[in-house]
């Protein structure tokens, strides 16, 4: 996946931003709606109600969405919740659902974070290239993205995400190889398996396929900073001292984009 057309889909056709106004978080609630009211044919009112639309976790997130450039639609959006020292919970989403304590035994190495609440929209503008399903999944990879720009910028121990075995296979065609730390459990409704991954071997294992494309995300945060330091300023668990952007900036002006991930992580952070 790591081809021209696929930088230029995620770049110029597409672009992440990060959730931060009023306005972003209408529409990600609004995206979610869409997604799940369909997914599992209930009333909104009840989505909501059991905080499958919007819930206390996102206060406690990265948030992240898609938006088609040409017609200025959100069609995505992925939370990144975190779990570091300051957090007032020390639970991730996935406890409510798995009850084995190994996963509880996990959380002894702070900061962590689980990918959680990813979705797209049933309607996505056509393409003249790619069909629907390979659109789709193209555009799920591109939700991967932030979070690999986010493992950059906070340096979590682990990442952890609850899925369906088939986003675990298409994943794993991008070498995003999360492994099962629990056996399957129903969530929501769906047959879904608990997984984790150390976060560098996932960077490790991607950065053939997403490198580029994480790096010209974080380049365009080193352009316009104001948006992440003021979800960062506003945000009660985090602190300007734990993101990395300044330092990853000052790497791009010196050595420019093709500057090393290993660079980039930093001395105190080792790829698998």
């Amino acid at each position: 996946m790591h081809t021209a057309e696929f930088y230029e889909l995620l770049t110029k056709e597409y672009s992440l931003i990060l959730a931060t106004t009023r306005e972003d978080i209408q529409a990600v609630r609004t995206i979610r709606e869409n997604v799940y009211s369909l997914k599992y044919n209930k009333p909104l009112e009840y989505l909501d109600s059991i905080g499958l639309i919007q819930d206390k976790d996102d206060e406690q997130a990265f948030i992240y969405l898609l938006q088609h450039n040409t017609t200025k639609k959100y069609v995505g959006t992925v939370r990144v919740f975190f779990i570091n020292k300051h957090t007032s919970s020390q639970v991730l989403p996935m406890q409510q659902t798995v009850k084995d304590k190994h996963v509880f035994t996990l959380l002894q190495d702070l900061p962590v974070i689980e990918i959680t609440r990813s979705a797209l929209t049933p309607k996505i503008p056509k393409h003249e290239i790619y069909s629907e399903l390979a659109l789709r999944t193209s555009l799920t990879y591109g939700l991967m993205i932030a979070t690999r720009v986010t493992l950059m910028l906070y340096h979590p121990y682990l990442v952890f995400s609850i899925m369906e075995p088939t986003l675990h296979r298409i994943l794993r065609r991008q070498k995003v190889n999360f492994e099962p730390i629990s056996d399957s459990v129903d969530s929501y409704g769906t047959l879904r398996i608990p997984y984790a991954i150390k976060t560098n071997k996932l960077l490790g294992d991607t950065e053939e396929n997403m490198g580029k494309l994480t790096k010209y995300y974080l380049k365009q945060m080193c352009e316009n900073p104001e948006k992440l330091w003021q979800f960062v300023d506003n945000n009660a668990y985090l602190d300007r001292s734990d993101i990395h952007l300044e330092r990853i900036c000052k790497l791009f002006k010196e050595y420019g984009d093709d500057v090393d991930i290993a660079l980039l992580l930093g001395e105190d952070q080792v790829l698998e």
